[in-house]
């Protein structure tokens, strides 16, 4: 048996180095596009409360010197609650694309290699007219 896999080491350990290379492309990529959309997302999230607090203090302005104070701090409150009950609900359930957002290279070639081996295994039950040994 080890006289079977002997010459297939060297070979199995190229294998293995092409697959650390592209999961260190693939890994590369992901850190990028985080990176990017991480900076977005902090550069929209300040802008975004800024211009929130301006409209409530402008709001409260507005609103001080009526009887409507107090409704006007509790509709605040009442849409910023139903506010984050929206923006957190899609947070919570899984994208459908999510699954094959990150490391599609080292996906397509572990799907390639399992269908090699599959491939390989049939093959080898089966003689040389495509028959099965057992049955022949």
């Amino acid at each position: 048996m080890p006289s079977l896999i002997a010459p297939l080491v060297p070979a199995i350990l190229r294998h293995l180095q092409a697959y650390a290379e592209v999961i260190g492309e693939d890994a590369r990529e992901v850190v990028d596009y985080l990176a990017r959309r991480f900076l977005a997302l902090l550069i929209a999230a300040a802008c975004g409360f800024v211009a929130l607090l301006m409209a409530c203090a402008w709001l409260l302005v507005v609103a001080w010197e009526t009887p409507w104070r107090a409704w006007a701090a509790g509709g605040l409150a009442l849409v910023f609650a139903i506010a984050a009950l929206i923006l957190l609900r899609p947070m919570l359930r899984r994208a459908a694309g999510e699954r094959t957002l990150f490391f599609p290279r080292v996906r397509y070639e572990l799907e390639r290699d399992r269908e090699l081996i599959e491939r390989a295994v049939d093959g080898r039950g089966k003689g040389a007219n495509g028959g099965d040994h057992a049955t022949g």
